[in-house]
């Protein structure tokens, strides 16, 4: 069995994979780095045979997956985004600098999605969209602040408003600051997503719009038309790569 991690600017999150097979992918777990290194140290990953890691976070998680892989004689491989992989080719100069997550996310829906023209969105703690053509060539993207991120940071830069984060996402108009600063961040990353699928149709026809990542579910709800949620992308992507 193979653990595939995916460590985030926020948390980390990871599959087994039982099988090549990627439809043999278990349910997402979610964790705080604490919480996953103290797995590592409780025998939770026991039936493991090979760690497959994408980290966009420091170095510390990396280390600790790195030293137990090394102690317990398990294969361990990082990803690394490059200038092409399984049929995705990078639009950047310096393909290194894209972000892995965002690689790995291409790389899972071309696989799910062949010939296809994608809008790619992995929403979390940065909001970014990705065009991926049928051919499999990255048309560039954007990269945005997540909801979260919005909300922290006018509160950072003000004095006079005063908001909590709502656990529900919703586009009404607020009544108080608190929810007009909540919805607003919404509504601006729901109108970024609407204006990110103008632009994309403008270079080439969208055959699908996919979201992924930690507020996926919220924004597939509010765009129930338009987007179709496929939260293990990442997870996709990552089952491609082998260990040596």
């Amino acid at each position: 069995m193979r653990l595939l991690v995916d460590v985030g600017n926020t948390q980390v999150k990871y599959v087994f994979q039982a099988t090549e097979d990627t439809s043999t992918l278990s349910d997402i777990v979610y964790l705080d780095y604490q919480s996953f290194q103290a797995q590592l140290s409780q025998g939770k990953f026991s039936e493991v045979s090979a760690v497959i890691l994408a980290n966009v976070h420091g170095n510390a998680v990396h280390d600790s997956i790195e030293k137990w892989a090394a102690l317990n004689n398990i294969a361990f491989v990082q990803v690394h985004s490059t200038a092409k992989a399984f049929g995705v080719t990078s639009s950047y100069l310096q393909p290194e600098r894209l972000g892995v997550d965002r690689w790995l996310a291409m790389i899972g829906a071309k696989q799910i999605y062949p010939q296809q023209n994608l809008l790619i969105i992995d929403a979390g703690t940065a909001t970014t969209v990705d065009v991926l053509d049928a051919n499999g060539q990255h048309c560039g993207g954007w990269i945005m602040p997540g909801v979260q991120t919005l909300f922290d940071s006018l509160l950072t830069r003000t004095s006079k408003i005063i908001a909590t984060p709502k656990t529900s996402a919703s586009l009404s108009f607020g009544m108080n600051s608190s929810n007009c600063l909540n919805h607003g961040s919404w509504a601006m990353t729901i109108g970024a997503i609407k204006e990110a699928i103008i632009q994309a149709n403008s270079q080439l026809i969208l055959d699908k719009v996919l979201i992924t990542g930690g507020n996926g579910q919220a924004i597939a709800n509010l765009m129930t038309d338009t987007c179709q949620l496929e939260p293990k992308l990442v997870f996709h992507g990552l089952s491609c790569f082998q260990v040596s």
